[in-house]
Formats: structure tokens, sequence, C-alpha cells
């Protein structure tokens, strides 16, 4: 299975690095995990009184490349609007 690695970009946009990865069958797959670990790790900054809106989350696979950059706001708006959704039917 192919490699990913997360490396998370703070609003002062210094970079936490993963040097572990995970593996994932396709970036379907990486995106929808990246997706919920956002929000997850968006509570605990917040628990900590910082705000995840600036942060994004950068994907790059085992050659260094970007997959693809998921901003934690995208996510955190998405459950939002998802929620809003469902309280208005």
């Amino acid at each position: 299975m192919p490699l990913f690695f997360f490396h998370i970009r703070g609003v002062r946009q210094e970079l936490s690095r993963d040097e572990l990865g995970l593996e994932f069958p396709d970036v379907q797959t990486v995106y929808h995990e990246t997706f919920c670990a956002a929000r997850d790790i968006a509570i605990e900054l917040t628990a900590c009184g910082r705000s995840p809106r600036g942060c994004t989350i950068e994907v790059m696979n085992a050659a260094g490349e970007l997959v693809f950059e998921l901003p934690f706001s995208e996510a955190l708006d998405h459950q939002i609007h998802h929620l809003l959704r469902r309280f208005l039917q």
C-alpha cells in the first residue's frame, strides 16, 4: 500500500513534520481520514487555547510530493454546515 505523510502547518507557517507516515489503499481514503483527523486535532488545539482556523494538513506521498492540502477551516466549516442542515430538516 502507498505510504502518506501528514505534516501540520501552523498559523505562523511553522511545520510539524510526520516522520513515520501511514499506509492507505488510495487517495480517497487518505482524504477521508485527513478530514476526520483535522476535526479531532482542532478540538485538541482549541482545548489548549489555540485557534485551528489558520492551520493546514499537508499530505505528501513517499516521494515527498504534495498530494493535497486540507485547511482546518474547510473541515470545520463542513462540519458546521452538516449540523445546520440536520437541524433545519
